[in-house]
């Protein structure tokens, strides 16, 4: 039976792949076509959606047109909350010992962010830039986490369909949550500028993927080590 499993993912990953590959271009689409719509609830004014390049072979994809001001032309309040979030970070290391490093970690990133755009005060960056390095992430992301899932879901459940439904599940999941984060860290660029850039791409970007895979890996190994344990309990009740 686990080499069941193992054949049925390893087949699983491959086709989700070859279809990832084969449909690039309309899949990365989609992927703006979600976030327009999600840009549009949050009423960021995107003027426009320029096609960009991905890959050789994968594009065009298409980016925002979204104003990303420069440092200078940041407002005052952007640059208070930036105080503002350094302060609450000293506060959150020294009472939870738990995410002190963590937090030391994104004050060092805020303060290195100031410094250099403080530096380099007219340095903008591009929305579609932006977009093409996200869609690049991704896409990458896309296509090694069916290979990833099998190990994770596929293997260790006891029932082979439930495997392969998570990762199909996820897949889906993986898709829908970056366009929701790709348009959150636009949506804040706007307002703020790159002050926000480097904590935002580490705790939203590869490692946002991350934990989403670990978290719904927690819940289906809760599920399952529930019912595996349901059976020995009712099997040890007979002796």
């Amino acid at each position: 039976m686990s080499s069941l499993r193992l054949w049925a993912g390893v087949a699983l990953a491959a086709l989700i792949t070859a279809l990832s590959v084969t449909y690039a271009v309309p899949i990365m689409e989609a992927h703006s076509r979600v976030a327009a719509e999600l840009m549009g609830w949050a009423g960021l004014p995107v003027t426009d959606w320029q096609p960009i390049g991905v890959f050789p072979g994968l594009e065009p994809a298409s980016g925002p047109v979204l104003a990303i001001p420069a440092f200078r032309e940041v407002s005052q309040g952007a640059r208070l909350l930036l105080i503002l979030s350094i302060v609450g970070l000293l506060i959150v290391a020294q009472r939870f010992s738990l995410v002190r490093n963590l937090a030391n970690f994104l004050i060092v990133m805020l303060v290195a962010s100031a410094v250099a755009n403080a530096v380099f005060d007219n340095f903008r960056l591009l929305s579609t830039t932006f977009g093409q390095i996200w869609l690049r992430q991704e896409m990458l992301v896309w296509l090694l986490l069916p290979w990833v899932m099998i190990l994770l879901f596929v293997i260790p459940q006891p029932s082979l369909a439930r495997g392969l439904s998570w990762v199909i599940f996820l897949q889906a999941y993986g898709f829908c949550f970056s366009a929701l984060r790709m348009v959150f860290v636009l949506g804040v660029l706007h307002h703020t500028g790159l002050i926000f850039m480097p904590p935002l791409w580490f705790l939203l970007g590869t490692l946002s993927d991350l934990l989403f895979v670990l978290f719904f890996y927690s819940l289906a190994i809760h599920r399952s080590s529930g019912e595996l344990w349901g059976v020995r309990d009712s099997w040890q009740s007979h002796y």
